[in-house]
C-alpha cells in the first residue's frame, strides 16, 4: 500500500460523533457511509457484513487503545475502501483490553490482494498507536480537521 492512507480515505468517508450500540450495528453504519458515498456496492452488504462479522467472530479487532480496525478481504471489493468513525463517547467493541473504542476504522479489500490489505493494516495500526493523535482525532469538529491531522500524523511518521 502506498503509505498515504489519504490515497484511500475522504473526508466524505469519516463519521464524527459516531453512536451505535455493538459490533454488527457499528460496522453496518460504517457499510451504510460507504454505499452512501458509492465506495460500496449497496447489493453488496449483506455479504461484506457477514464476512468482516465472520472475521470478528476469530478475534476481536479491537486492538486496545480505543481503537477498532475491523477489516476484511472480498472479490467485490475493487480497491482499498476506508471508512473512520469517530465516536467521543466510546462503544463497545469487545476490545482485547475492556474499553470501549473512539476511533474505528473499517478497511476493505480486494480478495486477491493480500500484500496490499497486510500493508495496509499495518500502516494503520502504526498511525494509530501514538495516544496523543488519538486524543486529537477524538475532538476534531469537522472531517477536514480529521483529515489534517491525519496529514500531519502520517507526516510525522515518514
Amino acid at each position: 500500500m502506498d503509505t498515504d492512507l489519504l490515497k484511500y480515505l475522504h473526508s466524505d468517508s469519516v463519521i464524527l460523533n459516531f453512536k451505535a450500540k455493538n459490533k454488527r450495528s457499528i460496522i453496518s453504519s460504517l457499510l451504510d457511509r460507504l454505499i452512501e458515498v458509492k465506495k460500496v456496492n449497496k447489493n453488496d452488504k449483506k455479504e461484506i457484513l457477514k464476512v468482516v462479522l465472520q472475521r470478528e467472530e476469530m478475534g476481536s479487532t479491537a486492538i486496545g487503545g480505543y481503537i477498532a480496525l475491523p477489516h476484511a478481504r472480498l472479490s467485490q471489493i475493487k480497491d482499498v475502501v476506508v471508512c473512520l468513525a469517530i465516536a467521543k463517547k466510546g462503544i463497545d467493541f469487545e476490545s482485547l483490553d475492556d474499553e470501549p473504542v473512539n476511533v474505528i476504522v473499517l478497511l476493505l479489500s480486494n480478495q486477491k490482494e493480500a500484500g496490499l490489505h497486510l500493508k495496509a493494516l499495518a500502516h494503520l495500526a502504526k498511525l494509530l498507536r501514538d495516544k496523543l493523535f488519538i486524543q486529537q482525532l477524538k475532538n476534531v469538529n469537522s472531517e477536514d480537521e480529521a483529515m489534517s491531522l491525519i496529514l500531519k500524523q502520517q507526516t510525522v511518521l515518514k
